[in-house]
């Protein structure tokens, strides 16, 4: 590289130096944060809401107590877990398929096998249970 070519090369990078100086400093970047703010109110009012959620139903279920009206729900651990390990070992496969044809034989593959594992697991706990 000759002194022209450096002299030139080093006017063109200050030149896009202040151009993004004055595009940083400018009112151009306001939008920025509103950017930022965004996910920190969502993440804020969902966390609120779940609260407030978790909270009535709390409240719900001691006047249902208080009122006698309690009855227990009864809940089949072996049949939720022969759902949950369909729901998931489908899953499983389904993006192990996708994941191998797309990417090959790589780590994504966890990505797949992962739910297939769980699933796989949840179903044997259902057959071998009783």
């Amino acid at each position: 590289m000759n002194p022209e070519e450096k002299a030139k090369l080093l006017q063109t990078l200050d030149l896009i130096l202040k151009h993004l100086q004055e595009q940083s400093s400018g009112s151009g970047s306001d939008y920025k944060a509103i950017l930022y703010l965004v996910p920190i109110f969502g993440i804020v009012f969902g966390c609120a809401l779940l609260f407030f959620v978790f909270y009535w139903w709390y409240r719900q279920r001691i006047e249902i107590i208080k009122a006698g009206l309690y009855k227990k729900e009864s809940f089949d651990l072996r049949t939720y877990s022969f759902f949950l390990g369909l729901i998931l070992s489908f899953v499983g496969i389904a993006l192990s398929i996708g994941f191998i044809s797309v990417l090959g034989q790589s780590l994504a593959m966890l990505g797949g096998l992962v739910p297939l594992g769980t699933g796989l697991g949840l179903l044997c706990y259902y057959k071998f249970s009783r």
